[in-house]
């Protein structure tokens, strides 16, 4: 079964100030780390870029290079017009030689590979077709979709992101407990926040 790596990063980080995605955790840029964990876990790793690639791009490239079968980097133009636009740009690049697809995002910096691994795991093991991490007692990111649903992502727009999704396929659902996936990096608080805890 190929399952390919989709990492979302095409966001403008409006609310932080500057990219995000080139925001350092533990001596390494949110991007980077993402990626690599990505590589670890999948053979195929998707990265859609949008708002400052031009920054982040070149941050990639010694990744590219190093996986240049592995690895692609496309960049979405109509970023802007939200998430649900971004996943759907992903997914068409995608849709014809994937089994299935892990959703990830670069800033979530406590995303590691034992929680990506025990997602793949319980998928394999699982007749359900879709795993999603749980925390603060709800569904989301990292979340893994069968190909079942390529056609449904493909649809979104704006900013409906993939969890809304879930709410229609509540029963196909596997969760899969990780705490830490509350951390997120929006501002510069949440920066002081994440670092403070390891």
């Amino acid at each position: 079964m190929k399952i390919t790596s989709f990492i979302l990063a095409a966001g403008s980080s409006s609310r932080l100030g500057s990219p995000k995605q080139l925001v350092t955790y533990k001596g390494e840029i949110l991007i980077s780390k993402i990626t690599q964990l990505a590589l670890d876990v999948t053979n195929h790793v998707l990265v859609v870029l949008g708002a400052n690639e031009t920054l982040i791009q070149p941050r990639l490239s010694e990744l590219v290079q190093e996986n240049q079968e592995r690895l692609t980097i496309k960049v979405n133009t109509h970023w802007n017009e939200g998430i649900g636009n971004s996943i759907s740009f992903g997914i068409k690049e995608i849709a014809g030689e994937s089994d299935a697809v892990l959703i990830l995002l670069c800033d979530q910096p406590l995303v590691n590979e034992a929680i990506l691994q025990k997602m793949l795991q319980v998928f394999a093991n699982s007749e359900k077709t879709i795993v999603a991490c749980k925390y603060a007692n709800q569904f989301g990111v990292p979340i893994l979709f069968d190909k079942k649903y390529f056609e449904v992502l493909m649809a979104l727009e704006g900013d409906k992101g993939a969890k809304v999704i879930l709410n229609n396929y509540l029963d196909e659902i596997v969760a899969v407990d990780f705490p830490e996936g509350i951390y997120d990096i929006d501002t510069e608080d949440d920066i002081k926040t994440v670092s403070a805890l390891h």
